[in-house]
């Protein structure tokens, strides 16, 4: 691991290209952009899934993460928490 000459360390998000700085790159930071909708950049909200067995879908409602309802459609999102590499 290095450290840059003012004394952060830096690294980027791989999913959205973010760049973070730490002073201390042994603590993981993780990027927030698994919390925005890909289409309208607006917070999603958490996902509840429906548990009723007559409604339950096990194949997909439990994967989904967060929903977000400003589409028709709602955009349903699978992505979890992307941790950033320090150098």
């Amino acid at each position: 691991m290095s450290v840059s000459k003012n004394g952060y360390a830096k690294g980027k998000c791989g999913r959205c290209g973010k760049t973070y700085f730490n002073r201390r790159p042994a603590f993981p930071i993780y990027c927030d952009c698994w919390r925005y909708c890909p289409l309208c950049g607006k917070e999603m909200t958490p996902h509840t899934p429906d548990l009723t067995p007559s409604v339950h879908d096990a194949q997909k409602s439990l994967r989904v993460i967060r929903v977000c309802l400003n589409h028709s459609p709602p955009y349903y999102s699978k992505d979890l928490p992307v941790e950033v590499k320090l150098k």
